[in-house]
């Protein structure tokens, strides 16, 4: 739902990356739609990028999460999106174009830049033109995962490897209020990764932190959930508790939010 901005500041929302804890930004666009927070324009990563895609092109935060909820099974991720191996980037391609259509940037209600890295030159690349589609898989390819994107002469992969939490890239966009949502666990773990898998997706986190710290530091307000240890990167069974996880914190700031705005 967009929500037209009746205050002075434009508002901006960074969507980091994390895989499926990035299924915990459903649960506070739903804080936002049911409060009435506006959101002039985006900004995303990888699984943000994803679920920032589908609310740019104003599917509501609730008809989001149904089609999250009823992939329970999630058979689409967990044999492309969160499966170890080299594999095609076309199915993440096809559950955007299932959601939304075959839109491009220029289609969408809110302006959104999605944040991709170039695994040639290391660069940060962000797209803002063209297939909606090709341009969320290319951001949310993480290596090993998924084979890059081919994009404008251009090899991409996950954006997060150069800006996991974009605030900085919605700023450029003209936001003047930025909301971050962050949903990479910024606590130490009280146990060690079981197994190569797990310790895989720690690493990722780390560097993923690391990369974020600056970035939350240019936010008005961080939306962090505090996602349990035990839910790995890949561990899309746990979706409802991640919904019901971004919703709780968001819910926690939103009269600060709206005051912030005089709404």
């Amino acid at each position: 739902m967009v929500i037209k901005n009746p205050g002075v500041k434009k508002v901006g929302l960074a969507l980091s990356g994390g895989f499926a804890r990035g299924l915990a930004h459903i649960g506070v666009l739903n804080v936002f739609d049911k409060h009435g927070i506006p959101v002039d324009y985006i900004s995303a990563t990888s699984s943000g990028a994803l679920i920032g895609a589908a609310y740019a092109a104003g599917v509501e935060a609730a008809r989001i999460q149904e089609i999250a909820f009823a992939r329970s099974n999630l058979k689409l991720i967990q044999f492309t999106f969160f499966r170890l191996g080299f594999v095609s980037s076309q199915p993440i391609m096809e559950l955007i174009y299932e959601g939304v259509g075959d839109k491009t940037f220029d289609d969408l209600v809110i302006p959104m830049r999605m944040i991709a890295t170039d695994i040639l030159s290391g660069e940060q690349v962000i797209l803002d033109r063209g297939s909606l589609a090709q341009a969320v898989a290319a951001s949310a390819a993480s290596p090993g995962v998924f084979a890059p994107v081919e994009r404008n002469g251009r090899w991409l992969v996950d954006g997060g490897l150069t800006n996991n939490l974009p605030v900085d890239v919605v700023r450029q966009m003209g936001a003047e209020y930025v909301i971050a949502v962050d949903v990479i666990p910024t606590r130490q773990m009280s146990q060690m990764p079981k197994g190569p898998f797990q310790m895989y997706q720690r690493s990722y986190d780390i560097l993923s932190h690391r990369l974020s710290v600056p970035m939350r530091d240019k936010a008005d307000v961080i939306i962090d959930p505090s996602i349990d240890e035990e839910i790995y990167s890949f561990d899309v069974r746990k979706v409802k508790r991640l919904v019901a996880e971004g919703e709780m914190v968001a819910s926690r700031l939103v009269e600060k939010i709206k005051q912030d705005l005089c709404l």
